[in-house]
């Protein structure tokens, strides 16, 4: 059993879309403004070394749980669905033919990721993923508690010791992701994918393959995954 595990945000999708999200929710009436203004204010701490990055994100991701206290937590999925179609926009534009690529190989897709599970769980059928791994809000009931129930932006490497890694005949075939905190997942895998410009301190036996343009070189990945076998 082949398995693939993906980060989202500047990986598959252009930007954060906790930030595109929240955006939409305050046209909605359904945050405040307050909620943009305190992520500004992180991003400046960040920005000017205030704060670390996983502290940036950790904090961001609360601040946003804190926002939707007491919301319906009907209202706000209903909110994320007509969402979709402003978050598919910005994917990558072969982000389709990857999904694609990996159904026909019969990989088994995993998302792993910081973005919000809500908006991520409405392309599960489409992209026939067998699992989301992401931030996720704590729900009492039908409201929203203000609370994170779980972030996987945070310590990714131990999504490597969940059981779907530890079954048997399961192999890591591959990661795809762009920042440091994918490191652990990337060097994990057989084929590990850089997405972007940046050159991330992989283990030195790694060959990774780099998608740093708009057009990804599947055809290099397919013959990769053939070669594994």
């Amino acid at each position: 059993m082949h398995i693939a595990l993906l980060d989202w945000d500047n990986t598959l999708h252009r930007g954060y879309t906790i930030y595109g999200l929240a955006d939409y929710l305050m046209e909605k009436g359904i945050v405040t403004r307050e909620l943009l203004h305190h992520f500004k204010e992180l991003e400046q701490l960040y920005l000017t070394g205030g704060i670390s990055y996983a502290e940036y994100t950790e904090r961001t991701c609360e601040s946003f749980a804190q926002g939707l206290t007491g919301c319906s937590a009907l209202l706000y999925k209903e909110a994320v669905q007509s969402y979709r179609p402003f978050n598919e926009a910005a994917l990558y534009e072969d982000v389709h033919a990857l999904f694609h690529l990996l159904k026909k190989h019969n990989v088994h897709t995993y998302l792993v990721s910081g973005a919000p599970f809500d908006v991520l769980n409405t392309y599960a059928e489409e992209f026939d993923l067998r699992g989301i791994f992401a931030f996720q809000l704590e729900v009492s009931g039908d409201t929203l508690t203000g609370r994170v129930s779980s972030n996987y932006g945070l310590d990714k490497e131990r999504i490597l010791s969940h059981p779907l890694l530890q079954a048997p005949g399961a192999v890591h075939l591959l990661s795809m992701g762009d920042a440091v905190a994918d490191i652990p997942l990337l060097d994990h895998s057989l084929i590990p994918i850089v997405v972007g410009k940046q050159r991330l301190a992989l283990r030195p036996d790694s060959d990774a393959i780099h998608f740093t343009g708009e057009k990804w070189n599947l055809e290099l990945l397919e013959e990769r995954i053939r070669g594994i076998g």
